[in-house]
């Protein structure tokens, strides 16, 4: 067991000796824990928060600095107390500005980009669809475990506003819409393999 332990040890040391190559085209797939917030409309501490997928494109400009397109698709946030779902996807392009420590293997990196927001919610049986743009803001840090391979954790606030039916209508027989500002925000792992 000792010798397994050195062996593997002597193996990281190694690794971590040179410098990575910080520039060309990566993939990542990751996974978070989502918090909605609905600027009170319907109550968000009455709806569980929700696991959420993303998938990653993107490209290292530099050492210092990437670019992605980004995909994050949520699991329904469900109403603890009837039946009431919603559901979000986010496409978005962010740039990345990262600051590399310890032979680039550490690094601390913030993200802003903007996108679209897709949303869909099921209210009192009647299902409503809208789309607004988004804003998106990330921080966090990754480890390169492999010259190719680095496993990321970190945090993202996603911001946009909706307007929504409120089921009224004015004297002129218009719908009534709300506008809300809403907030999702998520802690989130990310594999990501560099090419």
């Amino acid at each position: 067991m000792k010798k397994m332990l050195l062996t593997l040890m002597a193996l990281v040391t190694l690794a971590l000796a040179e410098p990575v190559d910080r520039t060309g085209p990566y993939i990542a797939v990751g996974w978070g824990y989502a918090v909605f917030n609905d600027d009170g409309r319907m109550q968000a501490a009455s709806l569980d928060n929700a696991y959420n997928v993303n998938y990653i494109g993107g490209v290292f400009i530099n050492k210092y600095l990437s670019v992605e397109l980004a995909y994050d698709s949520y699991k329904t946030f469900e109403n603890v107390y009837n039946l009431n779902t919603t559901k979000i996807s986010v496409i978005d392009v962010d740039a990345k500005a990262h600051y590399p420590l310890w032979n680039e293997r550490i690094d601390l990196y913030g993200a802003f980009g903007a996108g679209q927001v897709f949303w869909s919610e099921n209210l009192n049986g009647i299902t409503q669809s809208d789309k607004s743009g988004v804003l998106r803001g990330d921080v966090g840090v990754g480890f390169r475990a492999l010259e190719w391979l680095t496993m990321n954790v970190g945090y993202r606030r996603y911001f946009f506003t909706l307007d929504h039916n409120t089921g009224t209508k004015d004297s002129e027989n218009n719908i009534i819409y709300e506008r809300y500002k809403m907030k999702v925000s998520s802690v989130y792992a990310t594999i990501e393999v560099q090419f």
